[in-house]
């Protein structure tokens, strides 16, 4: 099984060297304050669930005082949303490869999707934030908006490639959506079921290549050849 995490969150400080900082009021900063805070309420809220959770709990977790956590967080509501943003920033909004044929610049683009959205973590908060949508509903709203930053990109990419004449396509938002879910719908339900490990590098490149190929069967134009998929200039 592959573990994608030092890859997907690159500048995130693990837990356990913001569990080893020093946590008095006056010996840290007001951001590393903030990050062991949302560390330590990750923890929590993954082991007890968003109900259960009190702010003492956070607050022992994070060895600070609740006066010091609603000097930050105004509510545990708050503190649950600076989680998701925190850790869903990773979340990429589409990079749009400027120097790759058509079905390659696809490919690039949904890799570097799945590799976060299949993610231990991303998988691990999805269950947290869909256990919660209830109490939570804000969650939920950081969530579908990174969801759509993403797919609004690929929607521009593919207007830009419908203006090329490489594809064909009348509704770009359907034709989005449909590319994503057949790229990762089964993969990310069946790992929100725990019926299955974290997909490998190889597992997730099958179903990219799968899902490009059916897409570019449905919508590249019939008259599009190998060529007139590269790149211009």
């Amino acid at each position: 099984m592959m573990d994608y995490l030092g890859d997907v969150f690159p500048d995130a400080t693990p837990m356990e060297e913001i569990s080893t900082k020093p946590t008095s009021a006056r010996s840290i900063s007001e951001t590393d304050r903030r990050l062991l805070l949302i560390a330590a309420a990750e923890t929590v809220f993954l082991a007890k669930g968003y109900v259960a959770t009190t702010m003492a709990d956070i607050a022992t977790a994070a060895s600070m005082s609740k006066k010091t956590i609603y000097q930050i967080f105004d509510s545990k509501a708050d503190l649950f949303d600076a989680l998701m943003i925190e850790r869903l920033v990773a979340l990429p909004t589409t990079s749009v490869p400027s120097d790759e044929a058509a079905p390659d610049a696809l490919r690039s683009m949904l890799m570097a999707f799945g590799r976060v959205l299949l993610s231990p973590r991303q998988v691990t908060l999805t269950r947290l934030i869909l256990a919660n949508i209830a109490s939570v509903p804000q969650a939920n709203e950081v969530v579908t908006r990174r969801l759509n930053d993403t797919k609004t990109g690929m929607s521009s990419w593919l207007a830009a490639q419908v203006d090329r004449g490489i594809f064909q396509i009348a509704d770009l938002t359907l034709a989005t959506e449909t590319l994503f879910s057949l790229a990762f719908a089964s993969l990310q339900t069946e790992l929100l079921l725990a019926l299955r490990e974290t997909p490998t590098e190889q597992d997730l490149a099958r179903h990219v290549d799968w899902s490009v190929g059916v897409f570019m069967r449905e919508f590249a134009r019939p008259s599009v050849t190998a060529e007139d998929t590269q790149p211009q200039g």
